[in-house]
């Protein structure tokens, strides 16, 4: 078993080195392999289950993750994600540690996916629980 315990997820190049370095491939490849080995299709049938995304783990539930957080494309191309929500995801909106995850650019990215998107912060959380979507802050996020 390999482990990466962080106190807020890959906040900085370093920590993404040695997510690479322990999964042995790109980060985006994870998203791919959860599809391939049938995990994807498995999560809807696991009503009872609750599974907490954190950063990309949030986003690789979404429809699609956005060309611009795409750092490695699957052979089909796309930036296509597993789709067990129907929303989209812009991460740590505004955070110090992302200064190019700004409103303009969450509003540049929401254009560009179909359908809704959110953009949220380090304190904002969507909840999804029987198709109802709900955001919960205590920050500042954006639908489009």
């Amino acid at each position: 078993m390999k482990l990466l315990l962080t106190d807020s997820g890959i906040k900085n190049a370093s920590i993404q080195d040695v997510l690479v370095d322990l999964l042995g491939k790109p980060i985006a490849e994870s998203s791919a392999w959860m599809r391939e080995s049938g995990l994807a299709e498995l999560l809807p049938s696991l009503p009872d289950m609750v599974y907490v995304g954190l950063s990309a783990g949030s986003v690789v539930m979404t429809p699609r993750v956005g060309e611009e957080f795409v750092g490695w494309k699957p052979p089909a191309g796309g930036d296509r994600a597993l789709g067990v929500v129907d929303v989209s995801i812009f991460p740590h909106l505004d955070h110090p540690a992302c200064p190019d995850n700004t409103m303009a650019a969450a509003e540049r990215w929401a254009a560009r996916i179909t359908g809704p998107a959110y953009a949220i912060d380090e304190q904002t959380a969507i909840k999804v629980a029987g198709g109802a979507v709900e955001v919960v802050s205590e920050g500042h996020w954006k639908l489009f």
